[in-house]
């Protein structure tokens, strides 16, 4: 059997998130993402050449972990695939290249990081349980009454309607990369 592969593309994370939903309500992330550059001279030294930029989209909840957890200058791997996006005249260019990432991690080469092998279940299971602490410790949070014996602890994510306009389902932040 043959080993399954795809694109990858390593590099630099150059803007903050742009993050946005589709008209789905799936959450899609955008970053503007630079990549280095260098040339072997015969000497076997390298030359660093200019870095190139480009637009990278993720989906999904890897979007939602992404824009949490990538910052400017962080570096990373990614693997999944270049797609031509066309724009809406008269945006120019009309199409644009872009690097849709399936998966993105943390350049292990160049970043230091601890790794949390806690079952996703129970990491998740601790995070809403320090939320529900937060509120009670507060009394209320966004109007809503603190979490009680047998009440229910309202969402973080507020709803659709409660969103910024740029942040709803089906409606474009006004600024991006036009896709």
């Amino acid at each position: 059997m043959t080993i399954p592969v795809q694109q990858s593309l390593a590099g630099f994370i150059a803007s903050d998130a742009d993050v946005s939903f589709t008209d789905a309500g799936t959450v899609q992330v955008r970053f503007r993402v630079g990549v280095e550059h260098w040339r072997r001279e015969q000497d076997g030294t390298f030359t660093k050449l200019d870095n190139s930029f480009h637009d990278l989209l993720i989906s999904g909840k890897t979007a939602e972990r992404a824009a949490d957890r990538f910052r400017r200058g962080d570096q990373f791997v990614a693997h999944g695939y270049v797609d031509t996006r066309y724009a809406e005249p008269p945006a120019r260019p009309a199409e644009r290249e872009v690097y849709v990432a399936r998966r993105i991690g943390h350049d292990l080469a160049r970043t230091a990081y601890d790794v949390d092998r806690t079952p996703a279940s129970a990491r998740q299971a601790a995070q809403q349980l320090r939320q529900v602490e937060g509120l009670a410790a507060v009394g209320t949070e966004n109007g809503h009454p603190s979490a009680g014996a047998g009440q229910v602890v309202p969402p973080l994510t507020p709803p659709v309607a409660d969103r910024p306009a740029s942040l709803r389902p089906g409606a474009s932040p006004g600024h991006g990369i036009g896709l």
